[in-house]
């Protein structure tokens, strides 16, 4: 007899119902094509034959997974999305859980969360940084500040400028300057501003002055996470000798945090003291301009 058609259904944009429905149809029909009589052997239809046995059973395979999917659609999973963990509910986020399991780090040593995310705001610094340094503009907070901004979406404030100081002090050398042309309608040329000079060894030069080069990137991107490591070895030590009995383990041989230490507990990294503007001798009132007068006549 004549092979039974196959349905030809338009490709869904999602697996819904009907496009579950349409591929039904197909599997029906090459059910119908597997259990027709044999044919001679030898014969090009036996291959036919062969090859769409296989085929009915990959699609049959294909049916299982989508009864299986439309099965735990069914079964709770809406496709709304789960509230937000509240401020102080002690539920973390999963992004932040599970953050571990994507650093190409030795499986036990994990960074905390907010490590992870300075060593980013470390990154992002050293590139922004590193063009205007390269290109001799004077690099100041506020353009760098933009910048990070910009490429990671969160906030960067001074005080992660000062974090980042503190975990690794030899980076940046930083200063109040000014004289420095500015684009900013809120600030004058005579402002005093952050500015930050990238910290080179003298050979590090083309054509005469510094230059911070992309292998000089990543070397210091991995100091700044190597000092990130340490301080929380440095955490993880105490808590070693603060158990019953004491533990000791060598650095060297340390592979994996302690089961029972919470890396994401490390307190957060305190922020190292950046240049403030000096203080410019103004008399603002008439009780400091008498103060004034009267310890220059005594």
């Amino acid at each position: 007899g004549a092979s039974p058609a196959l349905t030809m259904c338009p490709l869904p944009t999602q697996e819904d119902l009907a496009e579950l429905q349409c591929r039904l149809q197909r599997v029906k029909a090459l059910a119908q094509l597997a259990q027709l009589p044999p044919v001679p052997a030898g014969s090009s239809t036996e291959l036919r034959s062969r090859e769409l046995r296989s085929r009915l059973e990959r699609v049959r395979q294909l049916e299982l997974g989508i009864r299986e999917k439309a099965a735990g659609r069914g079964t709770g999973d809406t496709g709304v999305a789960a509230p937000a963990a509240e401020p102080g509910s002690g539920k973390v986020p999963a992004y932040q859980r599970f953050h571990s399991l994507a650093q190409d780090l030795p499986p036990g040593l994990t960074l905390p969360y907010k490590f992870r995310v300075l060593a980013e705001m470390f990154r992002s610094v050293d590139t922004i940084a590193g063009m205007l340094f390269n290109r001799a503009e004077t690099v100041t907070f506020a353009k760098v500040k933009q910048g990070v901004q910009d490429m990671m979406r969160k906030q960067f404030e001074e005080r992660h400028m000062g974090q980042i100081k503190a975990v690794y002090p030899t980076s940046y050398r930083l200063r109040q300057e000014k004289n420095i042309p500015t684009f900013s309608n809120g600030l004058k040329k005579s402002d005093y501003q952050l500015t930050l000079e990238p910290v080179l060894e003298e050979e590090e030069k083309v054509n005469g002055r510094p230059h911070l080069s992309a292998s000089r990137l990543l070397e210091r991107r991995r100091q700044f996470h190597h000092n990130l490591l340490d301080i929380v070895r440095q955490h993880h030590k105490a808590f070693l000798a603060a158990l019953s009995p004491p533990m000791v383990v060598p650095e060297e041989k340390l592979t994996r945090w302690h089961p029972r230490f919470n890396v994401d507990e490390v307190p957060d990294i305190s922020p190292a003291e950046l240049p403030r503007p000096p203080q410019e001798d103004r008399l603002t009132t008439a009780q400091e301009v008498l103060s004034k007068a009267r310890g220059v006549l005594t």
